[in-house]
């Protein structure tokens, strides 16, 4: 039988799945805890890149291993340690992001006007165990999630 076809299909097909978008899925470890919102942005990852699913205006809300992007999205609702900043436009920031086989670290931070900055998340990601911490906006201890990759279904 002549599997030339099959194998040539298989070699053109196979990046391209490759290449597709992993969503980062994480749940709540204590499934009780009501502060245990999810990691927002959420992340996924996308040819070797870290990004976050979220409207973007101006920028680029991807990064590379310890690169560093800036993108605007407008009309966000900021809270600054439980003071409502109201809705307007906000520049985020990922400043050289730990992207790699063991683990996935990286802290986003916002800002009004690109000049002052205040962290809006501190994310840890142990790609090896799927255990992951994320301190939203000043949180002290940070919450607990198992995370697994989701992408397209071979």
């Amino acid at each position: 039988m002549n599997y030339k076809g099959i194998y040539l299909s298989l070699l053109i097909a196979l990046p391209a799945i490759a290449s597709e978008p992993s969503m980062i899925v994480c749940e709540p470890l204590n499934k009780n805890d009501q502060s245990a919102t999810g990691i927002w942005p959420k992340p996924y990852l996308s040819q070797d890149k870290l990004c976050f699913d979220m409207r973007v205006d101006s920028g680029d809300s991807c990064v590379s291993n310890g690169k560093t992007t800036t993108w605007l999205t407008g009309a966000v609702i900021v809270e600054i340690d439980g003071i409502p900043q109201g809705r307007d436009d906000t520049w985020f920031r990922v400043v050289k992001p730990a992207i790699n086989d063991k683990k996935i670290e990286y802290v986003i931070e916002g800002s009004r006007d690109k000049k002052i900055w205040g962290i809006v998340s501190n994310v840890s990601i142990n790609r090896l165990s799927g255990q992951a911490v994320d301190w939203f906006i000043g949180e002290h201890g940070g919450n607990s999630y198992q995370c697994h990759l989701e992408g397209r279904k071979i």
